[in-house]
Parts: structure tokens; sequence; C-alpha cells
């Protein structure tokens, strides 16, 4: 099920299909039409051309129960927190457990190098977690400018490369900063929030995160009866540039998240056939969300484009309408608005069975270890 993961990218590969054409058509069944007036900056297609609707009203689809983490609040204040922090340099005391701390550092195994081992200008809170233990406690006591040399030893089961062995790190300390948490009260709230308390600040944020569960559940159920109406629908190919659009913009999804991995394209994407499979059915959403409000008369129309366009834009967080189509063209917005349309109107008529959050989203899957992208941290930064 997509849960609108590659929306921005989409936006720009559309952009740039409708201004120079498109791409190397991939094969994926079905007719290919590549008649599409790209040449006006339009995206126009006549959706009953490659699709036969089956049953998209009544589909039966769950509805996970919408809930607030019991730390909902909690983590909110602590985002508060963080985001009023202030880092005070200072070298006039050494290192102490809970400084800000910024250092150059070289580890080596048998005097080589190994990957993960070295950075320059790297910045932590010390005693968060974030080095191993025996890392961090050589750092206690130095100041700002020192540099230290120690060895440490991989616990046994840190990893098959580095478990169990010895490592040297050289480390500059290039800067110490205290870090001072404001602290939370009634002042703070009224200072940095529109609330004039504690109460009514914690009050507010619950009903915020309530509603935001609501639309989440709203939304995934929305989607899953738009995945179920592609099923029940009968499909004959796309508009070439629908395609191509949808290709590019995984590939350029999936590049961003194999660096952010610090993976090699080939290797984040795994089989290129459940690439291709993705793909085709981002294609078919939007070809049958097309065909659904070109039968329930929902096309957007120039009367009420601005004011559902402008409510997307503070979505993804534009201030003004003329900024968000400058970036993604209208062409984009358009699209958008369809088959988020669509997905209310199958909410809307959907037969909605309720479930837990437990049941619907299933158990989280730890992703420490992916996550874990420099061998010497216990946990990674991003």
């Amino acid at each position: 099920m997509r849960k609108r993961l590659y929306a921005a990218a989409l936006a720009m590969s559309l952009s740039m299909l409708l201004t120079s054409g498109c791409g190397d058509k991939k094969e994926a069944g079905g007719s290919v039409d590549g008649t599409e007036t790209a040449s006006t900056g339009t995206f126009d297609f006549d959706a009953g051309k490659y699709v036969t609707l089956g049953e998209y009203k009544g589909l039966t689809v769950q509805y996970p129960v919408p809930t607030v983490p019991d730390d909902g609040v909690e983590m909110e204040i602590e985002y508060l927190l963080n985001n009023n922090t202030e880092y005070k340099e200072i070298s006039d005391r050494a290192i102490q457990n809970g400084d800000y701390v910024n250092i150059d550092f070289t580890g080596t195994i048998n005097g080589e190098e190994f990957d993960g081992g070295s950075n320059e200008g790297y910045a932590f809170t010390l005693g968060e977690g974030e080095f191993l233990e025996e890392f961090e406690k050589n750092l206690i006591g130095k100041k700002a400018k020192e540099n230290v040399t120690f060895r440490i030893t991989y616990p046994e089961d840190y990893d098959e490369e580095l478990g169990g062995k010895e490592a040297e790190f050289s480390v500059t300390v290039n800067s110490v900063s205290e870090v001072i948490v404001p602290e939370y009260n009634d002042a703070f709230i009224a200072e940095v929030t529109d609330y004039a308390s504690i109460k009514e600040f914690e009050e507010a944020t619950m009903e915020e995160l309530m509603l935001n569960a609501q639309e989440e559940s709203e939304s995934n159920a929305g989607s899953d009866a738009l995945q179920k109406a592609v099923e029940q629908a009968s499909i004959d190919g796309y508009p070439q540039a629908l395609y191509d659009a949808c290709y590019n913009s995984t590939i350029e999804e999936y590049q961003e998240y194999a660096e952010m991995f610090d993976m090699d394209l080939s290797e984040f994407m795994g089989d290129e056939d459940e690439m291709e499979a993705e793909v085709l059915n981002w294609v078919n959403e939007i070809l049958v969300s097309q065909a659904i409000a070109e039968k329930e008369g929902f096309t957007v129309t120039d009367e009420n484009f601005n004011d559902d366009a402008e409510e997307l834009a503070l979505d993804y967080g534009y201030d003004s309408l003329e900024e968000f189509t400058e970036d993604y063209g209208e062409t984009y917005v358009r699209l958008n608005l369809i088959k988020e349309r669509a997905i209310d109107f199958l909410y809307e008529h959907a037969d909605l069975q309720e479930v837990s959050g437990e049941e619907y989203y299933g158990e989280d899957e730890d992703l420490e270890g992916a996550l874990d992208t420099e061998i010497l941290f216990e946990e990674d930064m991003e």
C-alpha cells in the first residue's frame, strides 16, 4: 500500500517531462500512448481510454482506530525544549557528561584506518549513547583544543567486522559547549507558544495529535480503498509521460535513500521487477483516480482549483499557492488534487471495518541495524 511516499519527487519529474518530453519507454505490458499535449504544459488524457472501472463503491477496507501513543505529548514537549535549547561555548573548564562537543577523530586497527572510524567536525552531546561508552569516557576531563589518543575494545557482539577487536583513536576536541535546556513551566510555554500555561498547551497538543491520528487513519483507509479499486478495474496501457514520470521519480527516491544509508543504488533497489510493479501500480492509481473523477464529476475545475490547491500548498509547507505551483507546476497540483478527491470519495463510500492500530500496522520493524550506518556509533544521527 502506498502512503504517498513519492509525491514530492513525482512533482519535479512531471515538471521536467512535460516541458522536455518523455524518456525511454519501460516495457510493462498493455498499450502506451505518447500523444499527451506536453508542448502546451498540460497533461490531459481521457482515463476512459485506458481504464474500465469495476466496483469502487462500498469496498470493504480496514480502518485503524485512531490512537495517540502514551508518550505522544511527552515527545512534543521534548521537541519544544530541544528547539529552544541554547549552546554556550566554554573554554574555562573540562568536558563533563552532558556537554555538546565538536571533535575530529581517526580510528585505526593494526595501524590501518577502517570504514566508519574517522570523521571531522562531528558534533554530539556526550552521554547520550551516540558513541560507545568506552569511547566517550576518554573525553571526560579534556578541554577544547586538546588532543587525546586512547584504545578501546569493541564488544564481542558488536558486529562481525569489529566485534572483539581493539582500535586506537586519535581525537581532537574542537569546541565544548554547555547545553542550556529551558525550564518547562508556564512562563516558558507563554513565551514560545500561543498558550498561556502548561495545561492549555498539553490539552491542545493532545487534541492536535488525535486529529492527526484520525486524518492518518482516514487517509490510510481511503488509500487502501483506492488500491482495491485498482485491483477491480481493467486497465489497458497508460500515457507514456505519466509512466516515465513515476519511473524516474522512483529512481530519484531510491537514490536519496541509498545515499542516506550509504549504499549503492543497485544494492538498495533490490529486485528490479518489484520496482517495476510498484511504478506501474502508482501509474494505475492515478489512472483509476482520474477515471473515478470523470465518472463522479469531481474533476478539478478552474473555479475550485485555487481554494483546494491553497490547502494542498499549506500541507506541503508553502506560504502561498504561487510558490507551490512555481516549484511543482499546475499540472502536478491538479493530478494530486484529483487523486486526493478520489481517495476521499472512496473513503466516504467504503465499508469500514474497525481494527486496532497493532492489527493494521503490525509490529514495528527493528530499524536499529539499518540505521547504524556509521560503524563506530551505537546509534545513527540521521
